[in-house]
């Protein structure tokens, strides 16, 4: 399991993490980030490259590309959608599930406002909106074009589990449900 913490202070940023067996729990890595916090996507490859080499997993070229490479150039985007992330990551297990979802929603909105072509955004943008219609919060035809709309903004997936995911989601959102257990 990796765990960490992260504390910001003005432009600094502190990163702790550390990989553990839960087998055994024991400490596999541990390792401290103390940066500039336009560094954020390098030490998210750092940290990514260290527990691969402690797993002896073995990455592609592809693979190895894709984590150097940044969702996106603008870090006030990209805290737009971590805090839209951490949001739907225990929406649905709150009593405020609808508005949860809906800040969510402004966050991400927010989020590919800043940057056009931040992909990420655009997905969790989608997933917000049909998780929205399918809670029942807001089950209009209105809704499943946004979420399309967010889709179709995404346009080029990249390869990878987000983009097939992607493009999955859409395939539901237009009457496809043959790919509903894909997901």
């Amino acid at each position: 399991m990796l765990e960490g913490s992260a504390r910001k202070t003005g432009a600094w940023l502190h990163i702790n993490a550390q990989l553990i067996d839960t087998r055994t729990d024991t400490h596999v890595w541990a390792g401290q980030y103390d940066r500039d916090l336009k560094d954020v996507f390098a030490i998210q490859s750092e940290i990514a490259h260290k527990v691969a080499e402690q797993l002896h997993a073995k990455i592609s070229f592809a693979e190895k590309v894709a984590i150097q490479r940044p969702p996106t150039a603008d870090l006030s985007a990209f805290e737009l959608y971590t805090r839209a992330n951490n949001l739907l990551l225990t929406a649905t297990l709150s009593s405020t599930v609808g508005t949860d979802l809906l800040k969510a929603t402004d966050l991400l909105d927010r989020a590919v406002t800043q940057d056009p072509s931040f992909f990420q955004a655009y997905c969790l943008l989608a997933w917000c909106h049909g998780l929205l219609y399918f809670y029942g919060r807001d089950h209009t035809s209105a809704r499943l074009a946004l979420a399309d709309a967010a889709v179709e903004a995404a346009s080029r997936p990249p390869s990878g589990c987000w983009g097939k995911r992607t493009w999955r989601v859409r395939k539901i959102f237009i009457g496809d449900t043959t790919t509903m257990t894909e997901l």
